[in-house]
This record gives C-alpha cells, sequence and structure tokens, in this order.
C-alpha cells in the first residue's frame, strides 16, 4: 500500500472518491486552455468593431474634429450636424481576398461606425468645411460670434428718472 493510501485512503479511492486532485488538476488545465483559446483566438477569429481614431481641438473662434479613416472612401462618410451635435459616420468595405496559408491574425477591422460629439456652444452650421485627404478627415465647425462684454462706467450726479417721473 503505498504512502499516499495509507495516510488519508478515504480521499484516495480513484474516480469514485469525493476528490481527487489529479483529476481536479486536469479540470482545471482544460478550463485554463479554453480561458486562454478564447482570449488569444477568438478575437482573430471574428470581425472586431471598427472604431476609428479622432482628434477634437477648440480654438476662440471654431472647433476642429480630425478623424483618421484609412481605407475608407469619401462617398461612405456621412456628417450631420443638428444644433450642437456632430454625428460622424461611415462604412471601411471589406475586400475579400483568398486566404493565404500561414495566415493566423487579422488586424485590419471592417465595418461601420458611428462616433457623436455634443459640442459645447453655440455654432454656425452654415459655414462649417469637411475636406478629406489621404484617409484622413477634417471638419472645421466655427463658433458662433460671441458678444464681448463691455465695461460700464459709473457717474456721479442725478439719479435718472423714469418715465413715470419716479427715481428708478
Amino acid at each position: 500500500m503505498s504512502i499516499r493510501n495509507r495516510l488519508l485512503p478515504e480521499l484516495w479511492r480513484g474516480e469514485r472518491s469525493a476528490w481527487n486532485p489529479t483529476r481536479e488538476l486536469s479540470r482545471m488545465q482544460r478550463q485554463m486552455e479554453r480561458l486562454l483559446d478564447d482570449y488569444f483566438v477568438e478575437p482573430y477569429a471574428t470581425e472586431a468593431a471598427f472604431v476609428p481614431a479622432c482628434d477634437v481641438e477648440e480654438s476662440n473662434t471654431h472647433f476642429l474634429v480630425t478623424f483618421d479613416l484609412p481605407g475608407v472612401k469619401k462617398e461612405d462618410v456621412k456628417i450631420d450636424l443638428q444644433e450642437n451635435q456632430l454625428t460622424v459616420s461611415g462604412e471601411r468595405k471589406h475586400e475579400h481576398k483568398e486566404e493565404v496559408p500561414g495566415r493566423y491574425a487579422r488586424e485590419r477591422y471592417y465595418g461601420s461606425f458611428t462616433r457623436s460629439f455634443a459640442l459645447p456652444s453655440k455654432v454656425n452650421a452654415d459655414k462649417v468645411e469637411a475636406n478629406y485627404v489621404n484617409g484622413v478627415l477634417q471638419i472645421a465647425i466655427p463658433k458662433t460670434e460671441i458678444v464681448v462684454g463691455k465695461s460700464i462706467p459709473i457717474k456721479e450726479g442725478k439719479l435718472i428718472e423714469s418715465k413715470q417721473g419716479k427715481v428708478a
């Protein structure tokens, strides 16, 4: 009789016992393999969402929104501006290519995207400009003219009378 069977005989009866460390380690190994397969294999096997990079800048006179849209045609991009909400949407279409032996990962993502931005001040929708060059979309959104405050001097003298003849 082995040492392990003499020390804890009720725990070491093979598959019939309530707990078997060899079986438990094997089960844990299978679970870890499934977890690693899901983590490393699945993202490349399915198509992920296409989310283009975007920069938003603000100056005293306008907002400048820049998108990186490599592989997206100008005709496949739509820009909407309603009140202070800018929405840019588009699609990068998948070009079908034959599978190459030895290719294990695909890091180019295809699909549609929509990005919306709430602009913090009033903008002049009539003067918005959009330019598209070499996969870079820039949208210049002018702010409406802001009335600059004025300092009011205080005079000494008599009070101003209201139309009713009383001092205001």
